[in-house]
């Protein structure tokens, strides 16, 4: 059973993930946020002193829900190249669920506008940990050799995140499914 803090904290972490989604970091307000979180302005601050501290918060944990999924994604197929593609299964799944609303991450670095190295650095955490997550899939995966692993990792990671990117464009899971059968052809 969770302690009563945390389940302030999930509340609030609920509530900043929906509304940093749907309408953006900067067009959500403190306010906002407590009161569809339903909770006292004491308990908010309680937990986060700053916005900044929130969004960092909600980038971290949104991270570790980030890496569950897709793990347990690729953990689903058995086929060494086929985890590779799994990727991109997941990700078209992942879009559709959020209405071809882009990769969170993405959207939080391009509009939350914040200096503070906490956030940076853990945009940047993601996004290595993304690219990493694929180097295991390549080395594993006895791929054609057509390109060496580095660039294959390198080629999986650009059409992964552009896929994505355009994908939120078009909204439609077009691209995803594109860039994935580009790469089979490559392992």
């Amino acid at each position: 059973m969770k302690q009563r803090g945390q389940v302030v904290i999930d509340k609030i972490l609920d509530t900043a993930e929906r509304l940093f989604y749907a309408q953006g970091y900067s067009n959500t307000g403190i306010n906002q946020i407590i009161e569809e979180a339903d909770i006292a302005k004491g308990s908010l601050y309680k937990h986060f002193q700053t916005k900044t501290d929130l969004l960092v918060a909600y980038i971290e944990r949104l991270h570790q829900l980030w890496l569950q999924r897709l793990e347990a994604a690729v953990g689903e197929v058995s086929d060494p190249k086929g985890k590779l593609l799994a990727l991109f299964d997941h990700h078209t799944k992942r879009q559709a669920d959020r209405l071809f609303g882009g990769c969170p991450f993405i959207k939080a670095n391009d509009e939350a506008y914040t200096d503070d190295p906490r956030f940076a650095s853990e945009i940047q955490r993601v996004k290595a940990r993304s690219k990493s997550f694929i180097r295991t899939l390549v080395e594993q995966s006895g791929h054609r050799q057509l390109l060496s692993d580095d660039e294959l990792v390198d080629t999986i990671y650009y059409m992964l995140e552009g896929s994505i990117v355009s994908a939120s464009v078009f909204k439609t899971s077009a691209e995803i499914q594109g860039a994935k059968r580009i790469i089979e052809k490559l392992i």
